[in-house]
């Protein structure tokens, strides 16, 4: 695929994500069925929405510079690049906790009912397709910027912390406290986040690298 007919497509596929999401977040508020079993704006304290949220607002901050790109030919900035690495790494972590955690004991079929498909599944495996292999960037990723993208688990891990263990306000709908071991689900939460990230950068190191010799 030709270079500018590539950047109007994932152009497209951004316009897509977001309009999914905010369709998603919006229609799921008065939505009663699948894993996100709260409506109205209690659906907000599951990560899945939060991550699925700053994906679209990531999406919608690149935009303009994807659409820059495609007309001058000019690469996205790096804090650009930055915020990709770190909206796509939460939206991986959602899609690997219900494959590898909710799914197999709460079971896929709650996981991927109405709404929950797209933030659980199709949302996540887009933002994945479209960091990887449209970043395009001229300057490696570092490992540093990797530590960008412990920011959203960090900051709801926080929250978490404290209307489950410490106020009590929420269910411990995930888990994580299960026989009163949430430090453990904690550094295996950011430990896993790190490496998710690495691996997206990477990949997009890779990917850019591959391009750049052509």
């Amino acid at each position: 695929m030709r270079s500018a007919a590539k950047r109007a497509v994932f152009i497209a596929v951004d316009v897509f994500i977001i309009v999914m999401i905010v369709l998603s977040g919006a229609l799921g508020i008065f939505e009663t069925v699948g894993s996100l079993w709260q409506s109205g704006l209690r659906r907000f304290i599951f990560f899945t929405v939060d991550s699925n949220i700053l994906a679209a607002l990531s999406a919608l901050v690149a935009l303009p510079f994807k659409i820059r790109r495609l007309i001058r030919g000019r690469p996205l900035p790096m804090p650009v690049l930055i915020l990709g690495l770190a909206s796509t790494c939460a939206v991986t972590v959602t899609f690997l906790t219900v494959i590898l955690f909710l799914g197999p004991t709460i079971g896929f079929s709650t996981m991927y009912v109405g709404n929950s498909f797209w933030l659980h599944l199709i949302c996540p495996l887009l933002c994945i397709v479209s960091f990887v292999f449209d970043s395009e960037s001229d300057k490696r990723i570092r490992i540093p910027h990797a530590l960008f993208a412990l920011l959203p688990v960090l900051i709801y891990g926080a929250v978490y912390f404290m209307e489950v263990i410490v106020i009590g306000g929420w269910q411990d709908f995930y888990g994580f406290n299960a026989g009163g071991f949430w430090y453990v689900s904690a550094i295996v939460m950011l430990a896993a986040t790190f490496l998710i990230a690495l691996g997206l950068r990477a990949l997009e190191n890779a990917v850019s690298v591959i391009r750049r010799k052509r």
